[in-house]
């Protein structure tokens, strides 16, 4: 079920959230309805003073939700970026989600992700979409931070605990079967799970196995603008209608209609075998698995006004846009036919003991390995060209482009001349992997106002690397794109997307056309040198924490060291790519991170929290890398920097809760993040070679600095009670803003956000609808430094279930209901970067337990 709730260090380490409070064990939560479990989880918020988010196991299967992240963003002060159409990666309390670890039982997880994802691949966080919550437990949100728990968030810290097999009843047998539909695919796939626990009858000795299968077509549409350029490019003399400067106008470099279609398909393993040889000793020996495919299709046709600057015969200005115009003979178009080959696994072994050799002392123990694979390999890119005359028009809602001989002529399009290049075939492969060891100790004592005593120590050593290659395909002779098996886009594909004209009406080719095509030319391969990396990070850290509590109050202090050690590889081009040198750098830096909760019962119904702490985050490893990287598609580059300091953030969080009814809670809490040493990109336009299609282009090459300071500041309030005769309703709304000592935005920050879920539940029947919203927020600094910020956002979500007997259960789950429009932007409405639509979900689901 989901909860709001405040949980103390305690006697706990941080693989185990059952004890807290000086050692005292918080009372294990057992969902058996919805009303029932925010009962309980109220009763546990109330005997809590760190400022934590939780949701069970039971919680996330009564959510209309695809993943964790999606059942994470009901939570306040959460929210998630939908460009796919579900949440990959979450933002805590307005920061930026590469800066919010995830923990799994306390421990890192490999994290690799699929090639061509824009969002943030090689960063720190994960990829929610691999993680099925049918071997969840219990998710865990951690805003204000506790000397025990891991460093490296600076918004909160996730803490995601597994099942184990000691914990539930001999022969537990879990099983489910569902198929969902995408309206916008008009794709349907299967999905099933099954999980099987058995233990002795002395009840010391028992396994778990657990596995998941999961499938879904993802078909996107979309309309895209590569940047905008400055009317002083243009070389002609166009005729100009409307009013203000020609010059100092800016025009959509390209429009693009972005057509991708991608499958998922993943399957998880997850294992545990759990012995207790005596009452003083729990030995858990634990294993994930995770193998997912996630190839995908890009197919774009593009004009590409910025590459025709001489072919511009009459333009129209409006409010400092050039919101269309005519290009004569000579006008660029390019048809990009993209498919890419991408597996990502991830896979990691825990091995975890706790050791109670008396009541008042116990040892905890953590050692483990992880590590996960990622990339594309290999990538086909094959493109095809056209100089036939088109007009184009936008307004910031409606986008069209029209050729002068019709759909027919845009058509007409044909691979380059012999000798020239026609695409590539390249990889990037990305391997993530850490060894860790951890070791906490407890002593609970009776000293005045403290109740118990923590210590510890943990090390980790990770690596993220890249590895790529590259190639020129060479033309044997120009090829026309209907030789090839041309074949008309679908006619409703960009329905709902306000694009009209031939934009939306062109012809293109299969994978496969693609795939043997290439493969039947001459291609010359080489190695990607700029690309690739290999950071090895070693990590040491120690802790102290004191835990205390009276009559009215409780709470911990404690302060955590942290030693980093960086040792970062990557290739250097003296020559502007002729020949590259490797290049090793090293960086070395340590913090003290001091950390205190306290929390006070105000009034028998009132309890009043405060949390303060120093937290540090590292770089994306990426960002840390020297290495240079190109994407010949787009024409945009980015490149590494060694040199980065780390995130470093004081922050403050202040709550309030009001326990007016037994199942029924107000509260409130205002949190201050102070931000220094915050990194941001810069983009430069540089000239560069174009491997892909030959020749030289303009490229915005983006690098990662220390900039900036910024201060993140709001507040969130949730509301959620039991109303009548099995109606029930739970809500949150936060407000957050942002202030840099330089204007730059913070990325995915949304100043509003709020969640609306009214619920039902009498007898079988349980029902929900979930209403969530975002306003608009900034993503990234784009083409031709475009400052890229993405609209509002809402979801609408509904589910029921309805329980056909004790062990039977039927329900229904829709997503995605209005199949909302993800609209990007430059700075205004008016100038949109991209926008799209990915469809509603609907599915059903038998699920059986005993």
């Amino acid at each position: 079920m989901l909860m709001s709730m405040g949980m103390s260090a305690g006697a706990l380490s941080q693989a185990s959230a059952a004890e807290a409070n000086g050692g005292d064990e918080l009372q294990e939560i057992v969902v058996t309805s919805i009303r029932k479990s925010l009962e309980r989880s109220i009763e546990v918020k109330r005997e809590a003073n760190a400022i934590v988010d939780v949701i069970s196991a039971e919680g996330v299967g009564k959510f209309p939700d695809t993943n964790v992240a999606e059942s994470l963003s009901h939570l306040p002060g959460i929210s998630v970026d939908r460009q796919f159409g579900e949440g990959e990666k979450i933002s805590i309390l307005g920061t930026d989600p590469a800066l919010n670890r995830v923990l799994v039982d306390g421990q890192t997880i490999g994290s690799a992700d699929w090639g061509g994802n824009p969002n943030d691949p090689n960063s720190r966080t994960f990829n929610y979409t691999l993680l099925s919550p049918e071997i969840i437990d219990q998710a865990e949100v951690y805003k204000s931070t506790e000397a025990r728990i891991d460093e490296g968030s600076l918004g909160g810290t996730v803490i995601i605990h597994t099942r184990k097999p000691l914990d539930l009843d001999a022969n537990t047998m879990r099983a489910s079967l569902g198929y969902s539909y995408n309206t916008r695919s008009a794709e349907g796939n299967p999905r099933g799970s099954l999980l099987y626990s058995w233990k002795n009858a002395a009840n010391n000795f028992g396994v778990m196995v657990a596995g998941t299968y999961d499938k879904e077509d993802l078909s996107r549409a979309g309309i895209e603008f590569f940047g905008y350029s400055k009317g002083s490019t243009i070389t002609s003399n166009p005729t100009v209608t409307g009013s203000g400067s020609l010059a100092t106008a800016t025009y959509p470099a390209g429009i693009n209609a972005a057509y991708f279609q991608q499958t998922r398909e993943r399957q998880g393993l997850q294992g545990a075998i759990q012995y207790q040889p005596t009452d003083t000793l729990d030995l858990n020996l634990s294993g994930i698995y995770i193998h997912g495919n996630y190839n995908n299709f890009s197919q774009s046709r593009f004009i590409y006004p910025a590459a025709s600057t001489n072919a511009f015969t009459a333009v129209t200005l409006n409010n400092g846009l050039i919101t269309g115009a005519t290009l004569g003979n000579g006008a660029y178009t390019e048809l990009d036919t993209n498919y890419r080959k991408t597996t990502v696994q991830t896979a990691r072994v825990n091995f975890a003991g706790t050791w109670t050799p008396t009541a008042d002392w116990k040892v905890v123990t953590d050692a483990g390995f992880t590590r996960a694979y990622g990339g594309k390999d290999p990538e086909y890119l094959l493109s095809f060209y056209s100089s036939a005359p088109y007009s184009f028009s936008y307004d910031g809602s409606k986008t069209s482009v029209t050729y002068a001989g019709g759909s027919s002529a845009a058509d007409d399009m044909t691979t380059k001349a012999t000798g020239q290049q026609v695409g590539g075939i390249a990889a990037q492969m990305n391997t993530d992997q850490e060894a860790y060891f951890q070791q906490d100790v407890t002593h609970d004592v009776n000293w005045g106002p403290l109740s118990s005593v923590q210590a510890g120590v943990k090390y980790t050593d990770h690596m993220n690397s890249v590895r790529a290659y590259g190639s020129k395909t060479y033309s044997n002779g120009s090829v026309s794109l209907s030789s090839l098996g041309a074949s008309s886009i679908p006619t409703d594909l960009f329905d709902g997307l306000d694009a009209s004209g031939d934009l939306v009406k062109f012809s293109t080719i299969s994978k496969d056309a693609v795939i043997k095509y290439l493969d039947s030319l001459n291609t010359t391969y080489y190695r990607d040198y700029g690309s690739e990396y290999k950071v090895t990070e070693a990590n040491s850290a120690a802790y102290v924490q004191t835990n205390f509590k009276g009559d009215k109050y409780r709470g911990n202090l404690g302060v955590r060291y942290v030693h980093t050690a960086d040792d970062i590889k990557y290739w250097d081009s003296p020559d502007s790519g002729k020949t590259y040198d490797g290049v090793t750098q090293t960086s070395r830096y340590g913090r003290f991170l001091p950390s205190f909760n306290f929390a006070y019962d105000a009034a028998d119904n009132v309890v009043v929290r405060f949390g303060a702490a120093e937290v540090v985050a590292r770089p994306r490893y990426a960002d840390m890398a020297g290495a240079f990287s190109k994407d010949d598609t787009q024409h945009t580059a980015s490149g590494g920097n060694p040199n980065l300091k780390p995130y470093e953030s004081n922050n403050y969080d202040l709550s309030a809760e009001w326990y007016f009814n037994k199942d029924s809670l107000v509260s409130g809490e205002f949190f201050f993040r102070q931000i220094s040493s915050y990194i941001v990109t810069t983009t430069t336009t540089q000239v560069l070679a174009d491997n892909t299609h030959g020749g030289t282009a303009s490229y915005d090459v983006s690098h990662p600095v220390n900039f900036t300071d910024a201060n993140v500041k709001g507040f969130s309030a949730m509301f959620q009670t039991n109303i009548a005769y099995g109606f029930g309703i739970q809500s949150n709304y936060t407000y957050a803003i942002a202030d840099t000592s330089n204007g730059y935005n913070m990325p995915y920050l949304s100043r509003h956000t709020y969640n609306i879920i009214p619920y039902y539940e009498d007898g079988p029947i349980q029902a929900r609808v979930s209403l969530g919203w975002r306003s608009n927020y900034f993503t990234s600094i784009g083409r031709l430094a475009s400052n890229n910020m993405t609209d509002s956002y809402m979801q609408l979500d509904f589910s029921t279930t309805y329980s056909i007997n004790d062990n039977l259960q039927a329900t229904f789950n829709a997503s995605n209901l209005l199949d909302e429009m993800y609209y990007q932007y430059n700075n205004t409405k008016a100038a949109p970067i991209g926008y799209y639509r990915n469809g509603s979900v609907y599915s059903i689901n038998m699920s059986y337990k005993m």
